[in-house]
């Protein structure tokens, strides 16, 4: 699969997400797994991309203890990062 076609299918899953229909869960599952398929980038951005997919990892564990949980912030990382992907 080509970096173009992953990229739009990682953008596929935030809108999905971000509409409610798909869960936080599944979506750091889709970052992970499509993100580690992207080609050609240099090794920060492949450690920038391990970095938001810990972060997006341990979110749900905050809503479970009810603590203040801001996986926007993560998400928002990893938008940033997706348009400096290349096709």
């Amino acid at each position: 699969m080509s970096n173009a076609n992953l990229k739009e299918l990682l953008s596929k899953a935030i809108v999905q997400f971000e509409a409610g229909q798909l869960s936080l869960v599944s979506l750091t599952k889709t970052i992970e797994n499509a993100g580690s398929a992207i080609e050609a980038i240099p090794y920060n951005m492949v450690s920038e991309l391990r970095s938001i997919v810990s972060s997006l990892k341990i979110e749900p564990g905050y809503e479970e203890e009810e603590c203040v949980s801001d996986s926007g912030q993560a998400l928002a990382k990893f938008k940033d990062w997706l348009l400096r992907v290349p096709n």
